[in-house]
């Protein structure tokens, strides 16, 4: 449901809006959005693309070797004796939410979920929300609702 010009609520079809953001495949692809887990307090992202490499304190990570793997699975780096690994793991709002790098105040999980609370949200209510940040609280809000 859409508000319209004028303030008439409009019913949408949502079959028409078929891109997601996140992969819908558990086996990375080319292009496809991967959250890289570097420690507990350390998620950064990419997208896996053929050739390139993502470089940190762990190692040197071939995006090759992403490719074609499922999410979740372990890669070792190709240097430091392949001592070095990340996690590849499949995006979710909350993973994406903290593996931004922090421009803007981020409204995590807990945070979240309190506004959430406080502003009693329901499946089915109408938000008028504007943010200029991450999106971070506009997921936790549209999983409420949706």
């Amino acid at each position: 449901l859409l508000v319209g010009p004028g303030g008439n609520p409009e019913l949408v079809d949502a079959s028409l809006y078929t891109d997601r953001t996140t992969p819908q495949s558990e086996i990375i692809q080319s292009n496809d959005l991967v959250v890289i887990f570097e420690s507990f307090d350390n998620l950064n992202f990419c997208y896996a693309q053929p050739g390139e490499i993502f470089s940190n304190r762990n190692g040197h990570f071939h995006h090759d070797d992403f490719i074609g793997k499922p999410y979740g699975c372990k890669i070792r780096s190709r240097n430091n004796r392949g001592y070095g690994f990340v996690y590849l793991l499949k995006p979710t709002p909350e993973l994406w939410a903290r593996s931004l790098k922090h421009r803007t105040q981020i409204v995590h999980e807990l945070d979240a979920s309190m506004i959430v609370f406080y502003l009693n949200l329901r499946p089915n209510m109408v938000v008028c929300e504007s943010g200029t940040g991450s999106g971070a609280l506009s997921h936790c809000i549209l999983r409420t609702i949706a």
